[in-house]
């Protein structure tokens, strides 16, 4: 299985939103079912340049970009990324395609 990266933002937006204690949760749930990070690797990311719609949480090679994420929606995002639920898609969509771009971009990128 191709090992896949979620990022959460730091940014100060995010951070003053609640983003670490999202990490932190986020990264929990996932260890549930993935304790090693063998599967699915979280990551703290500096800034998505989406801060009004944060706290923002990515998934890739997937390319999906969640927004508005509170610690509710956790669940359901874990139950996607382990592969029990769909995407969540009133999180989706939130972000102008070309800040997306960006990121998987940057991601895609070699460096």
């Amino acid at each position: 299985m191709t090992n896949r990266l979620c990022y959460v933002c730091e940014g100060g937006d995010c951070t003053e939103k609640g983003s670490g204690d999202v990490f932190d949760r986020l990264r929990d749930l996932i260890k549930e079912f993935d304790p090693g990070q063998e599967k699915i690797k979280i990551r703290r990311y500096p800034c998505f340049g989406a801060c009004d719609q944060g706290i923002n949480v990515t998934l890739y090679p997937d390319k999906i970009f969640y927004s508005k994420v509170t610690l509710d929606d956790l669940p359901a995002i874990a139950a996607h990324i382990k592969g029990d639920g769909s995407k969540v898609e009133n999180l989706c969509g939130k972000v102008p395609p070309d800040v997306e771009q960006i990121i998987w971009d940057m991601l895609d990128s070699p460096y």
